[in-house]
């Protein structure tokens, strides 16, 4: 059963890769969101937007976020990664990528970029749809360079969207908590 999932998994990998064109701005743009560093800068510069031109907002916001970047980057990185080790298309059909070596399953770009996808649509609802938006795209870059297949993208999105939700929970309950003590 595990072996049929694992070759559904591989066919529907090269089936999305294989019918986007590679082409050379293609292959720039998600090189560009690829990059571990420069996919982090984007969601830091997204929030940092958010926390200084949108004044009325919560500032402590930005320590929900982090945490949530930060457990998710533990789970997936060092948890997951470890107990759950997967060797990456690439290596398997060898294709010009610049992908890591380590473990596929599950994509911890997938999973930070949803993670902050979720908060971020969590503390501003009119922008959610350009939040998803930029996660997708990442998510498919993983796909698109083949340092990761369909369903290690899948997991780590659900991953990273799930964490982020246990966190703006949390955010939620400690400021209607915090709420309360002011009525008083």
């Amino acid at each position: 059963m595990m072996a049929d999932l694992l070759k559904l998994d591989s066919g529907l990998t090269l089936f999305i890769s294989g019918h986007i064109p590679h082409t050379t701005l293609l292959d720039a743009v998600f090189s560009f969101l690829s990059f571990q560093g420069i996919t982090v800068a984007i969601w830091l510069l997204i929030v940092t937007f958010l926390v200084f031109m949108e004044e009325r907002r919560d500032k402590r916001f930005i320590w929900y976020f982090a945490g949530s970047l930060l457990a998710t980057f533990v789970i997936t990185s060092i948890v997951l990664k470890t107990t759950l080790p997967r060797i990456r298309p690439y290596m398997r059909v060898p294709m010009a990528a610049s992908c890591p070596v380590d473990s596929s399953f599950p994509s911890g770009h997938a999973a930070v970029a949803f993670a902050a996808a979720t908060m971020l649509a969590f503390y501003d609802k009119k922008r959610r749809w350009i939040y998803y938006g930029l996660a997708f795209f990442i998510s498919l870059s993983r796909i698109y360079l083949y340092c990761h297949y369909l369903l290690d993208v899948v997991a780590g999105g659900l991953v990273g969207g799930a964490i982020s939700l246990m966190v703006s929970r949390i955010h939620m309950s400690h400021n209607t908590k915090r709420s309360r003590v002011h009525k008083k």
